[in-house]
């Protein structure tokens, strides 16, 4: 009983999250996807609202894959906002042969506590897989435009060069891990740079659902005034499958 409290103690405070594991085309033909929501609510000393809600959908029909991803994170502290985010990707790999395919992306985001009122990017490039029986490796290269609309600042837009390496394991037929880290050079200027790494296990818990343990790690070499270069966070949570 005492380990089944923890668990659901350790759930009730953790929000939705998907998978970022690496997809590979044929590896789940027609349409599937994944959903989650979550919602925390404390009082008392502390008052407290927290609620998220996540989903993926994707459809593989062994010569291309297609999927959508979106999120959102709202929360509060004694009646005053103090989380507000909102994440939507589109991606498209088209098979190249049995290791290359070529992405094209479309990324749409949202965080009032980073000062971003909105960054729009759509980019593009190849994808290239090394793998063994139970792990496989992908390193991918490119670059998109983004449009920016920074809180003080305005807009701007500018490219940025899209470095990244992947990599998941299968440990045995319920586990597994992912690990993705991305490196984004602004192309005119390689010292302003962003980087985003995942690290991601994933148990079965049934046929449908998932539970995640996924961390992950923001860094920006000159963000806006008054925000902080980094941001961490480990998330624990349940996913159903579809």
């Amino acid at each position: 009983m005492k380990k089944l409290l923890i668990f659901v103690s350790i759930l009730t405070y953790s929000f939705a999250i998907i998978s970022i594991e690496p997809k590979d085309i044929g590896e789940k033909k027609g349409i599937s996807g994944e959903i989650g929501l979550s919602l925390e609510v404390n009082s008392g000393n502390t008052n407290t609202l927290s609620s998220s809600i996540s989903a993926k959908v994707e459809y593989d029909n062994n010569r291309s894959l297609k999927y959508a991803l979106f999120s959102y994170e709202y929360g509060e502290s004694n009646s005053k906002k103090n989380r507000d985010r909102a994440f939507f990707h589109l991606r498209d790999l088209k098979r190249i042969d049995n290791l290359k395919v070529w992405e094209i992306y479309l990324q749409i985001q949202k965080d009032d506590f980073k000062d971003q009122k909105l960054r729009a990017l759509i980019g593009t490039g190849p994808r290239i897989k090394f793998f063994n029986k139970d792990t496989k490796a992908y390193v991918g290269i490119g670059i998109f435009a983004i449009r920016e609309d920074i809180k003080n600042l305005g807009k701007s837009d500018y490219f940025r060069g899209n470095f990244y390496l992947a990599f998941k394991r299968r440990f045995n037929e319920n586990v597994k891990a992912a690990f993705t880290t991305y490196f984004q050079p602004k192309i005119d200027k390689f010292k302003d740079y962003e980087t985003t790494s995942f690290l991601q296990f994933s148990i079965k818990l049934s046929k449908k659902l998932n539970l995640l343990i996924k961390s992950r790690y923001d860094f920006d070499s000159t963000p806006p005034l008054g925000v902080k270069k980094y941001d961490f966070s480990q998330k624990v949570g349940i996913v159903y499958s579809f």
